[in-house]
């Protein structure tokens, strides 16, 4: 099965190592690159469950680079899963015993479906799930702590997966507890925590207002920026991995971040536009306030407390800074782990409650509805496909959908996914290898909806 691109967008990170010439036109830089070994797909994802041959890696390594992941080839199966071959990267350390999850499978939830953004009637999940076109690799959904569904087409459940940006909701929820903790006002700006940066844009950005991705800089990640060598982007990402920009110089990350415009007519807080570069700062954050590595406050605060099977792979800037945006790596099951902490069911997974009744009301109520519906969120392909019938009302605190209802859903680049849902005790995970604009994400609908019919028993 072979698939080619004609146009190319991202929403965590695009074209890492492009030249110049290369981005400068977006058809002849795809169908560059798709010449490529690895390139394309003619790999069902099953592969990377049975394990690659050294020609296949040797091959995969020669050819590394982010957009050459980002294509979604057969290359991407072994990215990410082994990103940590290509970065460098911290630990973010379990400790204790496993928790254990118990398994009640539901046999009916194979056959739900539902009624999609265009109205129609989608396949079943188990269908969907396991048609070759999807590139799903493994899905749990978990009731009041249980999981009732698991699959795992493209990967073994004890292999480590990129989040992509679902890593983002880790930075949103340290910066929400931080804040119910009284040990932030995010009505400050972000330069009150971030020195360097100090003198620059960020001056007028509060933080708040970078946590709901409002910031009113011009350092969206929407398709011209995607494919300009130029934009704050391009050049935040290039920074964070040692690559020349367009000129050939590799920048610091915080020069370039100083470089930050504002746009005309626009104040912080009014418009949401999706920014990976706005939360490489939050991150910064983080270490601020509490002094420590953001690794290390994450084990101390999050992975630490939840029975992990594995170690949380942070990667690392060439300055040491964590790419929080998007390159954590765990088990799917530890994902699964992750999510419990916001429902009901977290003494599944911890002794000590970790996501307070009040982080959790900021999350689900801290947000515009207005700067959502002026911004790029309503408009990603996945929220069209799923949510036509059932939009969320805002994005907030790093997480990409919240409904009136109080769930949350995040999604990553290539197709992963967290949803939780504490009203209905129900959480789901996913993780994916797809193309990006090859076809829209329809598994988080699936995710809600089987929600709704637990909610029922």
């Amino acid at each position: 099965m072979n698939r080619v691109l004609t146009t190319f967008t991202s929403g965590l990170l695009v074209s890492l190592m492009l030249t110049t010439t290369a981005v400068a036109q977006t058809d002849d830089a795809v169908a560059e690159a798709m010449k490529a070994p690895g390139a394309k797909i003619t790999l069902p994802v099953s592969v990377v469950r049975e394990g690659f041959d050294k020609e296949f890696v040797d091959s995969a390594r020669e050819q590394f680079s982010n957009f050459h992941m980002q294509l979604g080839g057969d290359h991407a199966l072994y990215y990410t899963t082994h990103f940590t071959e290509f970065v460098p990267a911290a630990m973010a350390l379990s400790s204790g015993s496993v928790s254990v999850l118990a398994r009640r499978p539901m046999s009916e939830l194979a056959d739900l479906t539902y009624t999609m953004g265009d109205g129609s009637t989608s396949q079943s999940l188990a269908a969907h799930i396991h048609d070759p076109d999807s590139r799903v690799q493994g899905v749990m959904i978990l009731h009041k702590g249980v999981v009732v569904y698991e699959a795992w087409p493209g990967m073994r459940p004890e292999q480590l997966h990129l989040w992509a940006s679902v890593a983002k909701s880790m930075v949103g929820t340290l910066l929400t507890m931080l804040e119910a903790e009284g040990k932030v006002d995010t009505s400050r700006p972000i330069t009150d925590f971030v020195p360097a940066l100090q003198g620059s844009e960020w001056d007028s950005v509060p933080l708040i207002a970078a946590m709901n991705m409002a910031s009113g800089l011009d350092i969206s990640e929407d398709a011209e920026a995607t494919m300009n060598p130029r934009s704050m982007f391009q050049r935040v990402v290039g920074a964070d991995f040692g690559v020349p920009n367009a000129d050939g110089v590799v920048e610091d990350e915080m020069d370039v971040l100083r470089d930050a415009k504002q746009i005309e007519d626009e104040a912080a807080g009014e418009v949401a536009r999706y920014s990976s570069v706005i939360t490489k700062v939050l991150v910064a954050v983080v270490e601020d306030l509490t002094g420590q590595t953001y690794t290390s406050y994450v084990e101390d605060r999050i992975w630490s407390h939840i029975g992990a099977r594995s170690p949380l792979v942070i990667n690392l800037s060439p300055q040491g800074l964590a790419v929080g945006y998007g390159l954590l790596h765990s088990t799917l099951e530890d994902l699964a782990r992750y999510a419990l902490i916001f429902t009901p069911s977290w003494k599944v997974v911890s002794d000590v409650s970790l996501v307070a009744p009040e982080v959790l009301r900021k999350m689900q109520t801290g947000s515009s509805r207005e700067a959502y519906s002026a911004g790029d969120f309503p408009e990603h392909s996945w929220v069209k496909a799923n949510f036509g019938q059932d939009m969320p009302i805002f994005n907030s605190h790093q997480w990409d959908a919240v409904w009136e209802d109080g769930a949350l859903f995040k999604h990553g680049n290539l197709y992963q996914g967290i949803y939780v849902d504490p009203p209905r005790d129900t959480v789901a995970v996913y993780f994916s290898t797809s193309p990006v604009n090859l076809a829209p994400d329809l598994v988080p609908g699936y995710l809600r909806e089987a929600a709704k019919k637990l909610a029922t028993r």
